[in-house]
């Protein structure tokens, strides 16, 4: 099974980056560890809290939770996949 996230590497707070390749915005997505849980898995992430992109700028706002590889686009989002659920891409160099 191929990776769906990748890291981007420490941060500023002290933690780690990561990001996955959101399919409705169509660019990549950051999350914090341990800002975020996540349960270590590449292939099956799951990271709670939902991540909320852009939340202040309705017309690209993107919200959502990954759990076992999926993700589930929460009805605020702005693109198409807005109240759906779907696979995480593999992650593409």
């Amino acid at each position: 099974m191929a990776d769906k996230i990748h890291e981007q590497g420490p941060n500023a707070r002290g933690g780690r980056t990561y990001v996955f390749h959101c399919p409705g915005c169509k660019v990549s997505h950051p999350f914090e560890v341990p800002r975020w849980s996540w349960n270590g898995s590449l292939d099956k992430p799951t990271f709670l809290p939902s991540l909320l992109c852009n939340k202040d700028y309705p017309a690209s706002r993107c919200h959502c939770f990954v759990t076992e590889g999926r993700i589930q686009f929460l009805a605020d989002c702005h693109h198409k996949l807005a109240g759906q659920n779907v696979d995480l891409p593999d992650w593409e160099s």
